[in-house]
């Protein structure tokens, strides 16, 4: 629902993001995903270390544990402190903790 009523709107003409077979209405204008027509069987792989990569990342955010345990502080706050955590995890990434690569074709 996040991606539909709120990111799609974000992205610029052309471009696509890449997502699992749930996104697969959004496909092939805005989404690329495992299942659609438009996803060459050859680029699989690729695309798979892509996904497993966007995956290490979420695993980094879910280290701080702001969506499991229940959060006890002011409601208002709550998207400030998550923002804190994206921002940390972005400032590891870029200071000695970089996902893995993945060449594109």
């Amino acid at each position: 629902m996040i991606f539909g009523d709120a990111l799609v709107s974000e992205l610029e003409e052309g471009e696509r993001v890449k997502a699992d077979d749930g996104y697969k209405g959004y496909a092939p204008e805005y989404v690329r995903c495992p299942s659609c027509i438009a996803n060459p069987p050859e680029r699989e792989e690729m695309q798979q270390r892509v996904r497993t990569q966007h995956e290490t990342c979420n695993k980094r955010f879910k280290q701080w544990k702001i969506m499991r345990e229940e959060y006890r502080h002011d409601l208002e706050e709550h998207g400030n402190v998550f923002r804190a955590i994206v921002v940390l995890t972005q400032l590891a990434l870029e200071n000695g903790e970089p996902l893995f690569e993945v060449e594109y074709d």
